[in-house]
């Protein structure tokens, strides 16, 4: 009986040995294989004194991940698509789009963007060339949006503009970094009035690596062993009961229970009000930007997977342990009330994104948080009608 006890051990050890191995291999691999990827190119972004950073012209990457594998190029002008000279072509219409890496397309390949499906589109519908220009970038909030619009979009001469926004938005909005912690630029309200902070952005030493430019690191350790690690980031979100049963075990590291600051706009924070104020007021300057500009503005909203998913919203409410008060809508609601009061169209394509999530095609990675190519489709199609409405054009397949 003792033999086969120690059998039993020295088995068990072999195949956790065996497993940790295999782990580490596979970091190892993926690191090595990042690091040459990244050798020699270009650097995604380039650092900015008013915006904090911007995406560096003529770079391009190849994004390999368990889920992505895409190319992804900027233009000679910093934007995702063909490049196209500020002035617009006669009998050309153009549309712009602002916003963050849902904006930019991040991780469709190009053809797949709803930039690029709603170009096609809108030239159907309105008989002629449209041109759709892509000036999203990736961790931007309203505040970088409106003085991007500002400094070097309304160049472009859009007739439309559309601003997409993400409900992290109302955080960055007032924080003097972004969501790696870049410097970036940010308004304060002195009464109704705007007044920009944080700026110019000091140079940061040596390009500092950002959410556009990563470095490349391995995964850290938990508790010495890299398949621990691996198992505390699988289950932490997509299996928290399990998580937290194995955290008292101590085989995955605890995760708090306490929402994100980004998060909590759907439970009323404290901060919400302030968050709601700044951002309802860059709403309103860049409409009358836009419109100074003889363009119209619209709005789109990217909700949330757990926004359109309810298996998703559930696994999120039982990772942060949400009581009644959070509500999934609520960030659509407040946004659908402030562009009714600025009088901006805001375009809601939840309807759409919900049939693809309940589909065997859904419109959103699993492990990463952006649309894919289907999730691109659905954007696009929600915005077809309301834009065409804007150029003027009579078509499109979609209902008002």
């Amino acid at each position: 009986m003792l033999f086969n006890g120690v059998l039993t051990l020295t088995s068990l050890g072999l195949c956790l040995g065996a497993i940790e191995l295999a782990c580490r291999l596979i970091d190892a691999r993926r690191v090595r294989l990042e690091t040459r990827a990244l050798a020699d190119l270009k650097p995604f972004s380039r650092y900015h004194p008013l915006l904090g950073w911007e995406k560096n012209p003529g770079a391009e990457r190849h994004i390999r991940r368990p889920e992505i594998d895409v190319h992804m190029a900027w233009n000679a002008h910093g934007l995702r698509g063909p490049d196209r000279d500020y002035a617009r072509p006669p009998g050309a219409r153009r549309v712009l789009f602002l916003g963050d890496s849902f904006a930019a397309g991040y991780y469709a390949e190009e053809p797949a963007t709803a930039r690029a499906v709603l170009e096609a589109a809108l030239a159907r519908d309105c008989g002629g060339p449209v041109e759709v220009l892509n000036a999203g970038t990736g961790a931007y909030s309203t505040d970088q949006e409106y003085l991007y619009y500002q400094s070097e979009g309304q160049r472009y001469g859009a007739e439309v503009v559309v601003l997409f926004f993400y409900y992290n938005d109302l955080a960055y909005n007032l924080s003097p970094t972004g969501v790696s912690g870049e410097a970036k630029p940010h308004f304060a309200l002195d009464g109704e009035r705007l007044v920009l902070q944080n700026t110019p952005i000091p140079n940061p030493a040596g390009d500092k690596p950002n959410r556009q430019n990563p470095g490349v690191s391995g995964l850290a350790p938990w508790r010495g062993s890299l398949a621990l690690r691996m198992l505390s980031n699988r289950t932490a979100d997509s299996a928290p009961r399990l998580h937290r049963f194995l955290a008292s075990l101590g085989l995955v590291q605890p995760v708090s229970s306490h929402p994100s600051r980004e998060l909590t706009v759907y439970g009323l924070g404290p901060e919400t009000p302030a968050m709601w104020r700044v951002t309802e007021a860059i709403l309103a300057a860049l409409r009358h930007d836009v419109e100074g500009h003889g363009a119209h503005l619209l709005v789109l909203y990217v909700p949330a997977r757990f926004e359109v998913n309810d298996a998703v919203w559930e696994l999120t409410r039982e990772r942060y342990q949400m009581r009644r008060r959070w509500d999934r809508n609520r960030v659509f609601d407040r946004l659908q009330g402030a562009c009714q009061k600025i009088g901006v169209p805001l375009v809601d394509p939840r309807p759409g994104l919900r049939d693809a999530e309940r589909s065997p095609r859904p419109a959103y990675y699993t492990r990463d948080t952006h649309w894919n190519a289907v999730g691109n489709g659905v954007a696009a199609e929600a915005l077809r009608p309301a834009v065409g409405q804007a150029l003027g054009c009579v078509g499109g397949s979609a209902a008002h």
